[in-house]
């Protein structure tokens, strides 16, 4: 997992799948994904990747 790899621990991380429905959203999540948006969602993509950018600022 790329998370507890202490160098990208902060770095948020967004999965961008084909695969929809909740049983890949929550490998994703398994796996250390912040986010998990499916390939047709390019309007809730856009605004995860804004989200992502406004907290790593902060």
């Amino acid at each position: 997992l790329i998370k507890s790899d202490p160098r990208f621990a902060g770095i948020p991380v967004l999965m961008h799948s084909s695969l929809s429905g909740s049983s890949n959203q929550k490998l994703g999540q398994s796996v250390g994904v912040d986010e998990y948006v499916s390939k047709f969602e390019a309007q809730k993509l856009s605004m995860k990747l804004r989200e992502m950018l406004n907290l790593a600022k902060n």
